[in-house]
């Protein structure tokens, strides 16, 4: 009885950290585990929880405060229809789940750019409304022992194995927090760009995530693309410091509709078809992102 009693509790501890129903996803038939803290399995959910709500309180109130001092008084940013931003991130009706993209030019994007974009009454009233961005992050830097994986899960931010592939356990993780409402921000290209302002190779991650949102039945998430300039120089890559007196700027875009898309996700019958489907998508974004880009770069100029 004691042993019995051992086990429900092991198990009620598991759901807490997986969160809600996450324990039991499943990737074509097969129920997933969850992994633990300090790892990270292409085949196993990971934690999204550590350290309660005060925890992620306390850990999303430090790094958005360094991150807008950064962003804020350091530096000089600006953004053009901000508007838009804010209205998909604060105003959005769930459970409309909301996936922006950008291009990624210092590992400092996240969570400095996204810090000066979110108001700080956002950052505050998480408990309530649960709506700041998860993200995800290599496993080499997010996950590399117990202790850092809690801070980055506290955070909202989730390991992905580099080089795993785009049917890692975590897509479908963050496919399902998508589906029921939540914020995802990823970075299509899958890692930091070295040459400033160029746009490398898009991954087909984000396609297999709307095709996994639309087979789990939930609602066509908004997905927003935006550009940004200038972050490669407040934190350069390789570089653990931070430089002052540049100035950044960010062009948020229209929500890209890909209706016509989504509606073959069910259809595809070979995997070579689901991959044709998949670059279309990604094929779509990096159409969309290379005209936002050239509209960053315009205003840069016309401002100064």
């Amino acid at each position: 009885r004691a042993q019995s009693g051992s086990r429900v509790a092991g198990v009620a501890v598991r759901r807490e950290l997986i969160g809600m129903e996450d324990m039991a996803d499943t990737v074509e038939g097969r129920r997933l585990e969850m992994s633990g803290f300090g790892e990270c399995d292409v085949d196993k959910v990971p934690p999204l929880e550590a350290w309660g709500d005060v925890g992620r309180m306390a850990v999303l109130g430090v790094v958005s405060a360094f991150s807008k001092f950064v962003t804020s008084i350091m530096n000089r940013t600006t953004c053009t229809n901000y508007e838009t931003f804010y209205h998909h991130v604060t105003q959005r009706r769930r459970p409309n789940g909301l996936i922006t993209v950008s291009n990624h030019a210092s590992t400092f994007d996240d969570p400095g750019l996204l810090s000066w974009m979110i108001p700080w009454r956002y950052f505050l009233t998480e408990p309530t409304h649960k709506g700041i961005r998860w993200t995800m992050c290599t496993s080499e830097i997010c996950a590399k022992n117990a202790l850092v994986h809690k801070f980055f899960a506290a955070g909202k931010t989730v390991p992905i194995k580099r080089g795993g592939g785009i049917n890692q356990a975590v897509m479908g993780t963050m496919a399902e927090r998508v589906s029921r409402g939540d914020w995802l921000h990823i970075f299509p290209e899958g890692r930091v760009t070295k040459v400033p302002n160029e746009l490398g190779r898009l991954k087909w991650g984000l396609g297999k995530m709307l095709c996994d949102i639309d087979e789990r039945g939930g609602p066509a998430p908004t997905v927003l693309p935006f550009w940004h300039s200038g972050m490669e120089k407040v934190k350069r890559y390789g570089v653990m410091w931070f430089y002052p007196f540049n100035r950044v700027h960010v062009t948020v875009g229209e929500p890209i509709d890909f209706a016509d898309l989504t509606a073959r996700c069910g259809k595809c019958k070979t995997d070579k078809a689901r991959e044709e489907l998949f670059r279309s998508m990604t094929d779509r974004v990096e159409e969309r992102m290379r005209e936002i880009r050239a509209k960053n770069l315009e205003e840069r100029h016309a401002r100064g």
